[in-house]
């Protein structure tokens, strides 16, 4: 059975404020990954570190800024735009009318958030520097987290009734 905001295909005032503050954290998320891959591609020469002075070039330069051949930052920047994407192309509707963009942002924030938590170990534990760009990417991944999961859940819950 469905309620009436699923009946008129409309989010309520504070779902929409909670999804376009998704979106505005995934694309701030992805200046940051911009910036950190400007820097690990070689067209910023140094990192503006606020707190940790030299830690966010140390960090951007370890061998723990890539996996896999790959650029840390590069990866963030992907899944941020993905984030921001899904976010959108749920539009105004309910997670129950469009529960897929739900669902799909629930996976990419809970990979992106584990993701970060680890980096977050390497620089504590391998590099012992840390960096303000990657520290500020794991809070807003933790800040865009439950927002996803919430949908997510009442996407799922959809789903389920409708079987």
């Amino acid at each position: 059975m469905m309620g009436a905001r699923e009946m008129t295909g409309r989010l309520s005032r504070p779902e929409r404020v909670a999804r376009w503050g998704t979106v505005m954290l995934a694309v701030l998320g992805l200046a940051d990954a911009l910036y950190m891959l400007s820097y690990t591609g070689g067209l910023v020469g140094s990192l503006a570190c606020p707190f940790f002075g030299e830690g966010c070039n140390t960090v951007g330069r370890s061998s723990h800024a890539k996996h896999l051949g790959v650029p840390n930052a590069a990866v963030g920047a992907v899944g941020y735009a993905a984030m921001a994407a899904m976010a959108l192309w749920a539009g105004d509707h309910p997670p129950g009318r469009r529960p897929w963009p739900p669902l799909a942002l629930s996976a990419a924030s809970l990979s992106a958030f584990t993701a970060g938590l680890f980096l977050t170990w390497e620089q504590a534990t391998k590099v012992k520097a840390w960096c303000f760009w990657c520290l500020s990417s794991t809070a807003i991944n933790a800040l865009i987290l439950p927002m996803a999961l919430r949908e997510g859940w009442l996407a799922l819950r959809s789903l389920r009734r409708t079987q």
